[in-house]
């Protein structure tokens, strides 16, 4: 990419509809959104991690740091190696083609997964011209694929319990598990159970990573730049800590600090967010040169032409807990101290240190700095995005500008000392700007809640923030609207484009001025990443209303010289 101005969505996968979807957002899904980004010159397509998610559901913790989701495979004949239409008729499925509001993820996995154990038996037998591709992905795959489909074995052995610690003794690791595995295939009669079968699960990760890399050539023709997401951390339960627990620190548990934010989560507001991911054993990385770390992104940028670091934060210094989540309840009311006698003199703090002092600051900033420069030496030169929000300590922005990578600016919280909005001025010209990731309100919701709070009990406090939020967009800060109107709506838009951000980004709600919110970060609500949209892309494209929202971000996008050049020529 240039030094030119780009303009782009955030889309969930999962949130996208299409015909016949499967209840849930897919790869074909991904290919409308990105013909419906070129045909209204948006030139970038920024998704949440894509890979196999556990029982939270959450694309940050999933079971796999490289294992591609398989709900997102597009389930056609066309599509799927050795499906057939009888097949699809044999499961009775249609009652999933309705495109619901939401996604039953227990329904949408076990149909697919189906679906493509029928297919994989007859992909088999079939001997399809795609085997020999198939055996080229297993073996270039190996150094992660083998140990994935053992242990995806093992969670259809155990009825999808990812808690590998509760595991039969020889189960918690792949040294043992495959033995026992085999034994109890051969006891228990069950060498035709396609589930317990290694084969079926590198089966599933090739059809998902034959769909995604035609995704991404898909938009490669239209000049479409595709953002995938690092996670910081990987899931306790995960193949990856499983596999290969030398490089995880089982001890400690990542996490957030206390945020009064969060006002309805007294756990949150006390000690913090207790994510239960483990910490790195960062030495132990760093003897292997980082070669985990290599793996992760070589696999992201297979499909992606560069990604988001969630977290950032975490590579120079990490709050973490010296507990577990289900343990939470039992340090809620307890104090300080108390705490102390309960973990043998822990309590939850920022490793390997807390920047109180000017050497523990620089001794953070150089951990951080040397794991980044060697993630970025592996990512050659494709787009890196920093999510460098929350509690900064002084020396990361600068040292991600240092390093050539772009952090992330809200206005909402660029602030002066008096509250009051800072100056577009003092953006980062290399900064992705955005209102908001999958962790915020949209706007609508965004200045609904301000208008309840403006005409609240603490009114006064609301008041003033509202006639903040106009002053930063030029309007009369004394008659404010008391709801989120078009004008607004378009106002807020055109403020965020004519900034000198390079990448400015709206997460699609945005784009329709709407209030769906995909995640609530410290909720375990069912309705956490499963929000859809209201009605397919093309659906929204004829739509009255939204078309006249689609026109206006399409000759703003055009006017603040966001326009990618190619697709202008391809219109």
């Amino acid at each position: 990419m240039t030094d030119k101005k780009y303009a782009g969505v955030l889309v969930p996968v999962f949130a996208l509809k299409s015909q016949n979807d499967f209840g849930i957002g897919d790869t074909q899904s991904l290919i409308e959104c990105i013909d419906f980004c070129a045909q209204n010159d948006l030139s970038i397509v920024q998704l949440l991690p894509i890979n196999e998610t556990g029982p939270d559901n959450s694309p940050y913790n999933a079971i796999s740091s490289q294992a591609l989701e398989p709900a997102y495979i597009h389930m056609t004949p066309d599509a799927v190696p050795g499906l057939t239409l009888d097949i699809l008729k044999e499961l009775k499925v249609d009652h999933l083609n309705s495109c619901p509001d939401s996604v039953n993820y227990d329904v949408v996995k076990k149909v697919k997964v189906d679906i493509l154990a029928n297919a994989y038996i007859n992909f088999k037998k079939s001997r399809s011209k795609l085997a020999k591709d198939f055996t080229s992905f297993k073996k270039e795959q190996s150094h992660w694929l083998d140990d994935f489909c053992l242990y995806r074995c093992i969670l259809s052995l155990k009825e999808n319990n990812t808690l590998w610690t509760d595991w039969e003794t020889e189960l918690q690791s792949p040294a043992t598990a495959k033995k026992y595995l085999t034994k109890y295939i051969k006891d228990n009669d069950a060498k035709n159970v396609v589930q317990l079968n290694v084969d079926f699960w590198a089966y599933v990760q090739f059809v998902g990573y034959t769909q995604w890399i035609i995704v991404k050539n898909h938009a490669d023709k239209l000049d479409i730049k595709l953002i995938g997401d690092l996670p910081f951390g990987v899931s306790r339960y995960s193949c990856d800590v499983w596999a290969n627990k030398e490089l995880f620190d089982l001890n400690w548990s990542i996490g957030a600090p206390p945020e009064t934010y969060f006002q309805g989560d007294e756990f949150v507001r006390k000690w913090g967010q207790n994510w239960g991911m483990p910490l790195y054993n960062w030495s132990q990385h760093e003897k292997e040169n980082f070669q985990w770390w290599e793996n992760r992104i070589d696999s992201l940028l297979n499909f992606f032409h560069g990604y988001r670091i969630d977290h950032v934060l975490g590579f120079y210094r990490v709050y973490a807990f010296p507990w577990l989540p289900q343990l939470n309840n039992e340090f809620l009311d307890l104090t300080i101290e108390e705490a102390k006698q309960k973990t043998g003199g822990k309590i939850p703090q920022f490793l390997p240190n807390d920047d109180s002092t000017e050497k523990s600051a620089k001794s953070n900033e150089k951990h951080g700095s040397k794991i980044l420069k060697a993630i970025k030496n592996f990512s050659k030169s494709s787009i890196i995005i920093a999510e460098d929000l929350g509690l900064v300590p002084d020396y990361v922005r600068p040292s991600l500008a240092k390093l050539g990578i772009s952090g992330i600016t809200i206005p909402q919280f660029e602030r002066n000392k008096d509250y009051t909005y800072k100056s577009q001025s003092t953006y980062p010209e290399n900064n992705l700007i955005t209102y908001g990731t999958h962790d915020h309100d949209p706007l609508a919701l965004f200045y609904e809640n301000l208008v309840k709070w403006w005409h609240g009990p603490d009114g006064h406090v609301g008041w003033l923030e509202v006639q903040r939020l106009m002053d930063y967009l030029g309007w009369d800060i004394n008659h404010p609207p008391n709801e989120f109107t078009d004008d607004l709506h378009k106002a807020l838009l055109t403020k965020l484009f004519e900034s000198n951000c390079k990448y400015a980004i709206l997460i699609i709600s945005d784009i329709f001025g709407s209030k769906q919110r995909f995640n609530q970060p410290g909720s375990n609500s069912n309705s956490n990443w499963s929000q859809r949209l209201e009605m397919t892309l093309t659906e929204f494209v004829n739509d009255p209303n939204y078309s006249q929202k689609i026109k206006f971000l399409s000759n703003l996008i055009e006017k603040t010289n966001r326009i990618n050049a190619n697709l202008l020529a391809t219109k």
